[in-house]
């Protein structure tokens, strides 16, 4: 077997760190309940450069609490965009994209899974929305009713 040239392991030395790269994480934004004491934060990883690459992410966490990107309630793929509605510190529906590709979807989060208290759940409901390519055509994306 023959060594490669030291210009050949120059050269493939940035394909191969190329594949070993962390994907890219983007907070779209954050939306409070309506006593503030929870955080709901819209987030995009992206893996790659083609849009099959990218996962739109939602994380509910205390507002006491850091951003933790590896917390997730729901992802989904072919879609860019979504609406919060916070109805009570306990409830919330999302609306997403229609057509988006559901990878992971949970209508309850229990504290123990986003490091709640144990007992503190809150009931997600979610809707297919249409929009516009993926994203919808409004300013507004964080709605939270009064305490």
């Amino acid at each position: 077997m023959r060594a490669l040239p030291a210009t050949g392991l120059a050269l493939m030395l940035p394909l191969f760190l190329a594949g070993c790269s962390q994907p890219q994480v983007d907070v779209m934004f954050e939306c409070a309940s309506p006593s503030g004491s929870k955080v709901a934060t819209l987030y995009r990883v992206a893996s790659g450069d083609r849009p099959s690459d990218i996962q739109m992410k939602m994380n509910v966490r205390p507002a006491t609490d850091s951003f933790d990107d590896s917390m997730q309630s729901f992802s989904f793929k072919h879609g860019y965009d979504a609406i919060m509605h916070w109805h009570s510190d306990h409830e919330m529906l999302v609306e997403y994209p229609q057509s988006s590709d559901i990878t992971n979807q949970e209508p309850v989060i229990f504290g123990s899974s986003q490091t709640f208290d144990a007992s503190d759940a809150i009931t997600i409901l979610y809707q297919e929305k249409p929009s516009t390519h993926g994203y919808f055509m409004v300013e507004k994306r964080c709605f939270s009713a009064p305490e």
